[in-house]
């Protein structure tokens, strides 16, 4: 479990949780900026529907690191997906707040704030990438505000990246 100043992150998937991205993941305002494919609903859905509900952390850590965020006032409002790029080394990271309504509390921020800190001091990893859609201007402006550089950009994304040095530097 890793702590911020109004979130906190968590391991551990509960069906709760499951229905909550299910449910985000299904709506455009949300999901308008991600590329999470239908087979990841349909994969959560017949876990829920079959009730093997303890295979959910599992299934959702298969491709990295996947951490549900929690504040100081509701459980479940967000999660961070880490995607293993190279092993023990490189990851891109996700951050997804859930409500619309949590949206502008910071939460995003804190959140990647926190996982910054997980990856590049407990787990040493070498860099956390970030691939941002242009339009995604919230986004856009919560990586710059943690002082990922800009890898590179294209007429659909903007590739960010924070390196260990570059993370101990912004300290």
């Amino acid at each position: 479990m890793v702590k911020a100043n109004c979130i906190r992150l968590r391991l551990e998937i509960t069906e709760e949780d499951a229905v909550n991205i299910i449910r985000w993941l299904d709506n455009k305002k949300v999901n308008k900026y991600l590329n999470e494919d239908t087979e990841e609903l349909i994969s959560l859905a017949l876990l829920i529907k079959r009730r093997q509900t303890d295979m959910l952390t599992y299934r959702l850590n298969q491709d990295g690191r996947f951490f549900m965020i929690d504040s100081a006032e509701e459980s479940s409002i967000g999660f961070i997906n880490l995607f293993t790029i190279r092993p023990h080394k490189e990851y891109e990271v996700v951050v997804v707040i859930g409500n619309p309504s949590n949206w502008g509390k910071k939460y995003g921020t804190d959140s990647l704030r926190s996982i910054a800190r997980e990856v590049f001091i407990k787990w040493r990893i070498d860099k956390l990438v970030a691939l941002i859609e242009l339009g995604n201007q919230r986004s856009i402006r919560m990586f710059e505000s943690l002082h990922f550089s800009k890898e590179y950009s294209n007429d659909r994304y903007i590739k960010f990246y924070l390196t260990f040095n570059d993370y101990l530097s912004s300290l």
